[in-house]
């Protein structure tokens, strides 16, 4: 993940497809859910999963 943040960090966009939610909670970066082919969230400092 450190590879990650330093190649986002100088610019690049990475793009990861994760269900790891210890991942996402700690990156606190963009996150963007989808349901049966549909965005069903997009938050810029988001978490894994959400109340609906």
């Amino acid at each position: 993940m450190r590879l990650f943040e330093d190649i986002n960090s100088s610019g690049t966009t990475v793009i990861m497809a994760t269900h790891s939610q210890e991942i996402v909670n700690n990156m606190k970066k963009r996150v963007i859910a989808m349901e049966n082919g549909q965005v069903v969230r997009d938050e810029h400092r988001g978490e894994y999963g959400y109340e609906a």
